[in-house]
């Protein structure tokens, strides 16, 4: 009877034995929990509410208000031309063509009118005898009348003489051709030597301090331009503000584009000068805009990354809508002052914990 309690006793040890060796078989079995991911290092930048006036961007150029191929009203040979990249002031000789001819046919013409002169001297002292014969009747009244005559014809003859003589000495001041305006010579279109007939050009004249911006916008955009209404020339990288001097509400059949001007009264550039001029699309407007950086683009859609209060990323998806100085137009869930990953957000997961870095100190680092 005595050996009854001893089995059970051992009985039970082993028991207890196997039970802790499963419990730690079962233990081991069990799959490991994953650690949390670190903290993504990122950059943000707020959604903003903003005024928002999308901008066309179209190629424009630089260009002269002056630029002329000046001509000659004479022909003749030239015998004095400006060599190009000379600067003139208004009326300064561009080129000078031989008068010899025309001095010749001034002699000419000066001659005629001295002998018509005398003619005529000669007719009006003889009427003004003949007038007293006339008022005594001791001649016929015919002859003081054909004096008369012959005087008036000698005065309109002497007139004809002198503006024959004009014509020919403005002809000889022709031969001087003038700058119209200031401006530099940039082409010669004659040699010294060769013969200019009348009409025919004989250097190019650009006035490279008065200048402007030519550029040709689509005829659908003529309802938000108005002359005196501000747009941005972009050039180099660099952006100002500058006003539309001209508009020339015609659209051209097969471009379908109209021309404006713009004042060039901020930059100095080479005549010729390649740019590009932002024109409004459409009427300004109050948005939500976000910075371009943080809209990531996906097949399934667009969205942002949005850090909440806890710096846990969450997934926003958004529609973009127009751009504007690094913003884009969006629409979704989201408010003005939203903190949106910029930087960094490529591998950031929804709810996964960010450390946010300024973007003022991520720049120093880099």
């Amino acid at each position: 009877m005595r050996m009854l309690p001893k089995c059970l006793l051992a009985v039970a040890v082993t028991t207890a034995a196997a039970a802790l060796l499963f419990d730690r078989d079962a233990d081991a079995s069990a799959p490991a929990k994953p650690p949390a991911p670190p903290a993504a290092i990122v950059d943000v930048a707020p959604a903003v509410a903003t005024s928002f006036a999308p901008r066309h961007w179209a190629p424009g150029s630089v260009i002269s208000r002056d630029d002329a191929r000046v001509a000659s009203e004479q022909g003749g040979r030239i015998v004095r031309i400006a060599e190009v990249g000379t600067r003139l002031r208004s009326g300064d000789a561009l080129a000078v063509l031989d008068d010899t001819a025309l001095r010749l046919r001034e002699r000419e013409a000066a001659a005629n009118l001295g002998r018509i002169r005398s003619q005529l001297d000669l007719a009006i002292r003889q009427e003004a005898r003949y007038a007293q014969l006339a008022a005594q009747q001791n001649i016929a009244r015919a002859q003081h009348d054909q004096l008369q005559a012959d005087r008036d014809m000698l005065a309109q003859e002497r007139a004809s003489a002198e503006a024959l003589l004009a014509q020919i000495r403005h002809q000889r001041s022709q031969m001087v051709i003038r700058a119209p305006f200031p401006g530099l010579v940039v082409e010669r279109l004659a040699q010294l030597g060769e013969y200019l007939a009348a009409g025919e050009a004989v250097a190019r004249l650009v006035d490279t301090d008065d200048l402007e911006v030519r550029v040709r916008a689509p005829v659908d955009l003529a309802k938000n331009l108005r002359v005196g209404g501000n747009v941005l020339v972009r050039v180099a990288g660099t952006e100002s503000v500058n006003t539309i001097s001209a508009l020339v509400p015609v659209g051209d059949e097969a471009s379908r584009q109209l021309e404006l001007r713009i004042a060039m009264a901020s930059l100095q550039l080479p005549v010729g000068t390649a740019l590009e001029v932002g024109l409004p699309s459409a009427s300004e407007r109050n948005v939500l805009a976000v910075p371009r950086d943080a809209v990531i683009l996906r097949r399934e859609g667009s969205f942002v990354l949005r850090v909440d209060a806890a710096d846990k990323a969450e997934r926003i998806a958004v529609e973009t809508g127009a751009s504007l100085d690094g913003l884009v137009e969006v629409q979704g869930d989201l408010r003005a002052g939203d903190r949106l990953i910029v930087r960094g957000g490529e591998r950031v997961q929804p709810g996964q914990t960010v450390a946010i870095q300024e973007l003022a100190q991520a720049t120093a680092m880099r």
